[in-house]
């Protein structure tokens, strides 16, 4: 499917490893922060696209500019990076709605991957990305995206998995595994 095959074909990288679905590369987690929403991993290397809420002093979402996300490179030498425009238009980037009925919330789509919204809102005092996985609304912790082998310079998606926590009415760890249709 056309946007599972964006949200990689911009990120601005040439190397690519031959992968399972037993990854071998040893993914980090990213430092907990206090605007810290989830982050974006791909199979073939380590670096994370980060999603921090980008919040005003009076600790509501920036309504201009609510999310601030960027790069970790932890294949290179760890450092901070901004997205590329390419990698912003086409892949990790979002459009967003605000909603002022809805306690301030913000609603995103990814760009690379429209169909699942999130709602960025403060839940139990702290920013958090809510969304559905696996049928149960959920924070959402993590996306995790795995490339075929030896799919050259644009990757092919394999499958997308988001990891959460659902919010109602018991938390439990909750994943869900969506593969693309080719």
């Amino acid at each position: 499917m056309k946007i599972y095959t964006l949200i990689l074909a911009a990120v601005g990288l040439c190397s690519f490893h031959v992968v399972d679905d037993s990854p071998t590369i040893s993914f980090p987690e990213p430092p907990a922060s206090a605007n810290h929403l989830f982050y974006i991993q791909r199979s073939n290397d380590a670096n994370t696209v980060i999603y921090d809420a980008n919040l005003l002093p009076n600790k509501r979402l920036n309504p201009k500019y609510p999310i601030d996300v960027y790069w970790i490179r932890y294949a290179e030498r760890g450092q901070r990076e901004k997205l590329s425009a390419i990698q912003w238009q086409l892949a990790y980037g979002y459009k967003q709605h605000i909603s002022r009925q809805e306690n301030e919330s913000v609603e995103i789509r990814l760009n690379a991957f429209q169909n699942r919204p999130l709602q960025v809102l403060s839940h139990e005092g702290k920013p958090a990305a809510i969304t559905q996985i696996d049928g149960h609304a959920s924070l959402l912790k993590k996306i995790f995206v795995q490339l075929e082998p030896s799919s050259g310079f644009l990757p092919k998606v394999r499958y997308i998995e988001l990891f959460g926590i659902t919010i109602h009415p018991h938390k439990h760890t909750v994943s869900e595994r969506i593969y693309v249709r080719r």
